[in-house]
């Protein structure tokens, strides 16, 4: 082999190997070493940091915009299917047969609804009495008085008073009249002869008083079957029949019984079983519901999305995950899509320093001339 030839192939080969190995050092610096080492450090883990801000920044303000967001939705048929699901979910809500709420809530839930209705019954007891102390409670009973008259006043006692109901009334007529006289003690501008009928009644005891008030409340309503109710509430007079009745809702054994009312009501409405809702609704509530709740739900999410995208903070997120990747983790992503292109670089170095060896043997050849 001639010198000339010999010399080209050594200028090829030295060229060729140092740029290929110049290449494959720049490739590997761009991540080795991972801590710095005599002064050195790679590149992207030297700017892991700067590296994580600029993606977050890339993401946050670029990628994941809500009219981006809106937009990918949309093409996405998201909306589709959530005005589907949103259907299913009002069709199975109004037309499924449900058991009382007892058995639909966990029992901490229960217990807390418990607690929040039972919490309820005092104040709707105050309130009631509140009502019965106004001048509007008095015309409501008055109005009522009158209306029950002219409905029931044709009809006789005896079809309505069963003797079962006449004792049971003739029963809390005595409770009811016993707490008045009890109440009515209490008061000290009242009469001598108001004295000395509580001194009987005292020497009577409670007990015999109450059974004398049942026993006279149920012999007169016996009575009173074969009259009409008309001719009753003649007997004792409208304003007399208005007078007991306001009594009656003003002491305290009313303000106890609403109390109590308001309360066993609560835990019945508990164990009421709930049905199916849509029989109190128009045979085609559920598909105009549906109808009307998708685009009211889209336009909400519309209306809060870029809110919730400026609450969430995407930069920072991305930037924290970013920061969070180990060193060979953030190698071995970027490697996983620029691997071929990496390698491209390699084999170009090889192949310019083997351009750049036989363009230096062919100018070291015209310089020799």
């Amino acid at each position: 082999m001639s010198p000339v030839l010999q010399e080209l192939l050594l200028n090829i080969l030295v060229g060729t190997i140092a740029g290929g190995i110049t290449n494959a050092v720049a490739v590997w610096m761009l991540f080795h070493p991972y801590e710095r080492r005599y002064g050195f450090q790679g590149a992207i883990p030297k700017n892991k940091a700067r590296l994580a801000k600029s993606i977050g920044r890339t993401v946050g303000e670029k990628l994941l915009t809500p009219a981006d967001l809106l937009e990918e939705l949309s093409r996405a048929g998201i909306r589709e299917t959530l005005d589907k699901l949103l259907a299913d979910f009002i069709g199975r809500t109004l037309e499924v047969e449900r058991g009382p709420l007892r058995s639909l809530l966990p029992l901490p839930v229960l217990a807390e609804v418990e607690r929040a209705l039972m919490s309820l019954a005092p104040a709707v007891a105050a309130r009631v009495e509140q009502h019965a102390t106004t001048p509007a409670f008095e015309e409501q009973v008055r109005a009522a008085v009158r209306r029950l008259r002219t409905e029931v006043g044709a009809r006789s006692v005896g079809e309505v008073l069963t003797p079962a109901r006449r004792a049971e009334l003739a029963a809390q007529a005595a409770v009811l009249a016993t707490e008045l006289i009890e109440e009515g003690r209490k008061a000290d501008d009242r009469s001598a002869t108001a004295r000395i009928g509580d001194l009987l009644l005292r020497m009577a005891g409670t007990d015999r008083t109450r059974g004398f008030v049942e026993r006279t409340v149920a012999e007169a309503l016996g009575r009173a079957e074969r009259r009409s109710w008309g001719e009753v509430l003649d007997a004792i007079g409208e304003e007399t029949v208005v007078r007991w009745l306001i009594e009656a809702a003003r002491s305290p054994r009313a303000h106890t019984l609403v109390a109590e009312g308001a309360a066993t009501g609560a835990v019945a409405l508990l164990d009421r079983p709930i049905g199916r809702p849509a029989r109190f609704l128009p045979p085609d509530a559920v598909t105009r519901l549906a109808a009307a709740a998708g685009p009211a739900l889209w336009g909400w999410i519309e209306e809060q999305l870029p809110r919730l995208v400026e609450q969430l903070n995407i930069q920072a997120m991305v930037e924290r995950k970013v920061l969070g990747f180990s060193t060979a983790r953030i190698e071995e992503i970027i490697r996983g899509v620029t691997e071929r292109e990496l390698k491209m670089i390699v084999r170009l170095g090889y192949v310019l320093g083997a351009i750049i060896g036989l363009v230096t043997f062919s100018v070291g050849q015209l310089l020799d001339r």
